[in-house]
């Protein structure tokens, strides 16, 4: 049986859709190895991976989740730490012998260490990304960014040429395209779409239906209750003002609400708790969607996609770019409303919430969205893609 071998960056939202497949692989009896920071080895082994330690990842980091300048930043930093980890990288590939890389198409190093190995590559695609080539120097006015660029191209010659291969720049590395790229959510959700070929094959959300659990919220005696979710993601949850505003909004009979904070928030700091909610620093949230009748989130793909698959209407907060994509494509395919988290109130909350759950257009367009999602093939497909690839690419 082939190896497979993958590369993720470390957060959740990149790393969820990718271990349905990692154990759907294993199933089928392949060997999968997955390179991924110290923090989710547990997650992948539990998936029927081998979890690698990605070079530097052990290093102390910075806590604060990333802004869109950090984000755009992120090829430069990469190609200037591509001397360092590329070798490593190379090394460890060299005694796994693989015969296909899978990797997350944000990544450098595995697009290098491919290149270097001669190893057929497969991408994938947890976010949003424009199909049109724009140059990586355009994301920035500012006039350092050229310094930035030609050291990063000098970084990877000085990997390059030490393999014995032709130089390449970072805008040429990023360009290429994979013989087969996963994208995680259905093509009509996709920007752009037309500007996508048959190297992108569009598999929907990739997770495994769990088995049903109740509603955590007790039973109300009222008549008519509407139960909402609200998560603001694993990341930028930090927001208790905002969590405070859901307490003045839902603090009703007719609510009954379920709340995910992260664990960056000491809970008793929220109360008095109204007795209409739950509050948990997490919830299993596939299992709780079913139940809900609208979702308040962020506007993560993976969150999205999920509420999607269960026809679950949405509130959408963004906070930075790529969330902001998501929110837009909701707001245009008419699935919901989106609302500026920083001039939010609990009245225009209240009243978002109640407009979607009553909008029939919404509910229309919600109905057509679920059943494309759900023909869509998530994680099954996406494996049997990657399996009729490798064999493809075989000499």
């Amino acid at each position: 049986m082939p190896t497979f071998v993958f590369f993720n960056i470390s957060a959740h939202g990149h790393i969820n859709p990718t271990l349905p497949i990692v154990a759907e692989l294993n199933r089928r009896g392949h060997k999968v190895y997955y390179f991924i920071g110290e923090s989710f080895a547990e997650a992948v082994q539990k998936a029927g991976g081998i979890p690698v330690v990605l070079p530097g990842s052990s290093r102390a980091q910075n806590t604060t989740p990333p802004g869109d300048k950090e984000i755009a930043l992120l090829p430069f930093l990469m190609a200037r730490e591509s001397p360092r980890i590329v070798p490593e990288i190379v090394d460890k590939l060299r005694s796994i012998n693989p015969d296909c890389i899978i990797f997350n198409t944000m990544l450098l190093a595995p697009r290098l260490a491919a290149r270097i190995l001669r190893l057929p590559v497969i991408g994938f695609r947890p976010f949003h990304s424009p199909r049109r080539l724009q140059k990586i120097t355009e994301t920035f006015t500012d006039p350092d960014v050229k310094l930035l660029a030609h050291a990063a191209n000098q970084a990877l010659t000085t990997v390059t040429t030490s393999y014995q291969l032709p130089a390449i720049t970072l805008q040429e590395v990023f360009s290429e395209v994979p013989g087969l790229t996963l994208v995680f959510l259905p093509k009509t959700f996709q920007v752009d779409a037309a500007q996508f070929d048959e190297r992108f094959l569009f598999v929907g959300p990739s997770f495994t239906v769990p088995p049903p659990i109740p509603w955590p919220v007790a039973q109300s005696d009222h008549s008519a209750v509407t139960r909402i979710y609200i998560s603001l993601g694993t990341l930028r949850n930090n927001d208790p003002d905002f969590y405070r505003m859901c307490f003045a909004a839902f603090a009703t009979p007719d609510w009954s609400v379920v709340m995910s904070v992260g664990d960056q928030i000491d809970l008793r700091t929220l109360e008095p708790i109204p007795g209409n909610f739950v509050v948990k620093a997490s919830v299993p949230q596939t299992a709780l969607l079913p139940h809900a009748d609208v979702f308040v989130t962020h506007g993560g793909l993976n969150s999205t996609m999920e509420s999607l698959y269960y026809g679950i209407p949405l509130v959408v907060l963004p906070s930075i770019k790529e969330q902001q994509t998501t929110a837009e494509r909701v707001r245009d395919l008419q699935l919901g409303l989106v609302l500026d988290r920083n001039n939010l109130t609990a009245q225009a909350l209240h009243e978002a919430v109640t407009t979607v759950l009553q909008d029939e257009t919404i509910r229309h367009s919600l109905h057509h969205i679920k059943d494309t999602i759900r023909s869509a093939g998530g994680y099954l497909r996406a494996t049997d893609a990657i399996i009729a690839f490798q064999q493809q690419a075989l000499p």
